[in-house]
């Protein structure tokens, strides 16, 4: 009988806020957790709630040819990478039923976003107008909003003074200076060497905001589109009297794609970028789960290849609000890891930071959301010696999948400062591993562009440090961005480079209507590729000069009608040649 009081007490307050809803079947469509949020609220407070709708309207197949009509190139293009020709849109792709938006914008305080991955709304609304919203045929659940007050913490070590490295004492392609070690572990370097560094592929960045973009290092990003979903408009960095700082993001993406010689070189400095503000980082305010979802969801719509975010959900909640728990990290619960999975399966290869929570005693975790994902890429940190940080996350997740994915540097990371722009920083967090792994993605793109995002997880666990022995310190280990990258190409990924003059089968091979062509030269010398037919007509030369070593790029036949064509290398007397296969 003691726990007969509490539940009367329950009772009573939802008949005082909802008489209605104890005899009628919308009771049920308010969330348990959002039925204890109203029950420790002032009945005229304003409550943060998802408002999810329970259909899309009518003419489905309709509204599906007109979102598949305006994807853009580039979206498209990733879609029919990943999807294929008749699986391009689907039904998350449709947007909400602007009746249904315009009609709970009247009956709410403000709509704050729409999510058609989600088919829902999130509103600010008091409890009387939750009671009301829960009338409406058309709506499915009502949910409380999770919100959240920092990105994850990252510790600032310092200003970097060391001298940087004289540009002759390298015998690479650039002078990394205080970022080798961080490049190197991750075996990036003989990608650049290549003359890889994540052109043509497209990379957003949901943070907490980018201070100093005219920083040396960043000044030559390529920064396609910028949005401030805290805010409400274009300018990502800080402006006076608006929400959240924007230093956060100055660290991750200078260590995803800074190029100053002598300094800073980050993965993938030649990639096209979107630039994100989802976070906010002020303590008396709150930044929402919601617009992590937008952030995703405007990616997608401009053709983001690979999402970088050092952010997560688990804990740290204010007003009172609870915190999420280790059973909640199953890749199904939280909003975050639902938008998450939703934008792998739409082709975009999601990176995300596992968490600074420390280790974890199995079952539990310490992992934070979307990390536990299960088509997240989850990434922990290691030190500059390849051991893990003592404050990496942890897996499992509770439905027992293995994480982190894999790890990167993240202890005295190099970093550019947010306030010089001529200054350098050393940071730790997996915040700083996260865009090193997203940067080396790039990377692997771009050697091969017809990989999936599922295709580039899968290289980058094989290729790893302890890819046969995977665990919940490491993952998959440290991972190896060259033999990533070579996987496909039929490289052994294990041992010493080549020593012999070599051209390798061209990937994918039958094709449409490209495909990457890889070669090996022993030694500094004049080479030529060529594509003859079957007659032994030369079609193109396609690249020609002199260097050693490895050298990748992609051949577009898409000129060319279907066929037989070969591929030969000619350098210093010799000649390789391949088979290639274009069916259009």
């Amino acid at each position: 009988m003691r726990r007969l009081i509490p539940v009367l007490f329950t009772l009573t307050i939802l008949v005082y806020l909802f008489p209605s809803l104890l005899h009628s079947q919308t009771f049920s469509k308010v969330t348990p957790r959002l039925q204890q949020q109203i029950q420790e609220s002032a009945s005229d407070e304003t409550l943060l709630v998802w408002v999810y709708f329970a259909d899309k309207g009518d003419n489905l197949s309709e509204k599906l040819n007109q979102v598949e009509a305006t994807l853009t190139e580039k979206a498209y293009r990733r879609r029919l990478r990943n999807r294929g020709p008749n699986h391009l849109v689907d039904y998350y792709d449709i947007p909400v039923n602007s009746e249904y938006v315009n009609d709970v914008a009247s009956l709410v305080n403000r709509v704050r976003h729409k999510s058609r991955w989600l088919n829902a709304v999130s509103v600010e609304a008091t409890p009387q107008q939750i009671q009301t919203l829960s009338q409406r045929n058309y709506v499915k659940k009502l949910d409380r909003v999770f919100t959240k007050t920092e990105p994850l913490p990252v510790k600032i070590e310092g200003e970097l003074t060391a001298p940087p490295l004289e540009k002759s004492e390298s015998p690479h392609s650039f002078n990394y200076g205080f970022s080798y070690d961080q490049i190197n572990q991750i075996n990036v370097i003989p990608l650049h060497d290549m003359g890889l560094n994540g052109s043509g592929v497209t990379i957003a960045m949901l943070d907490a905001g980018f201070n100093n973009l005219q920083h040396e290092a960043l000044s030559q990003l390529n920064i396609l589109h910028t949005w401030d979903f805290v805010n409400g408009d274009s300018i990502v960095s800080d402006e006076p009297g608006q929400m959240g700082t924007g230093n956060h993001g100055t660290y991750t993406l200078s260590a995803l794609a800074g190029f100053q010689e002598g300094s800073l070189i980050g993965p993938a400095f030649g990639a096209d970028f979107l630039l994100a503000k989802t976070e906010n980082t002020d303590w008396e305010r709150h930044i929402e789960e919601d617009a992590w979802v937008a952030g995703a969801e405007w990616a997608d719509s401009l053709g983001a290849d690979i999402i970088s975010s050092s952010l997560g959900y688990r804990d740290g909640f204010t007003n009172g609000e609870p915190n999420y728990t280790w059973q909640d990290m199953d890749g199904n619960t939280t909003i975050v890891a639902i938008g998450a999975d939703i934008a792998a399966s739409r082709g975009i290869l999601v990176v995300n930071s596992a968490g600074n929570e420390g280790p974890a005693n199995p079952p539990e975790n310490t992992l934070v959301s979307p990390a536990d994902g299960d088509s997240v890429l989850a990434v922990g940190a290691v030190t500059a010696s390849g051991s893990r940080a003592s404050f990496s996350s942890m897996g499992p997740t509770s439905d027992g999948q293995i994480k982190p994915d894999v790890m990167a540097r993240g202890v005295s990371t190099a970093c550019a400062s947010p306030y010089d722009p001529h200054g350098y920083v050393s940071v730790s967090g997996t915040s700083l591993s996260c865009p090193l792994v997203a940067g080396a993605a790039a990377l692997v793109l771009q050697a091969n562009p017809n990989l999936t995002n599922m295709e580039i997880i899968e290289a980058l666990h094989q290729t790893a440090s302890q890819a046969n022995t995977p665990d919940n310190e490491y993952g998959w280990g440290i991972i190896n961005a060259f033999d990533a990258a070579m996987l496909y190409n039929g490289i052994p990924v294990v041992g010493e480079p080549p020593t012999t003059f070599e051209l390798y089968q061209n990937y994918p091979n039958p094709f449409n209507a490209s495909t990457t062509i890889l070669f090996f030269l022993p030694e500094t010398a004049a080479y030529r590729v060529e594509v003859y037919n079957l007659l032994g007509e030369k079609i193109a030369t396609l690249r020609e000069g002199v260097k050693s070593g490895f050298d990748v790029f992609v051949w577009d036949a898409s000129n060319l009608s279907s066929g037989i064509y070969f591929i030969a290398l000619q350098s210093k007397g010799q000649i390789k040649v391949k088979k290639a296969m274009l069916i259009k």
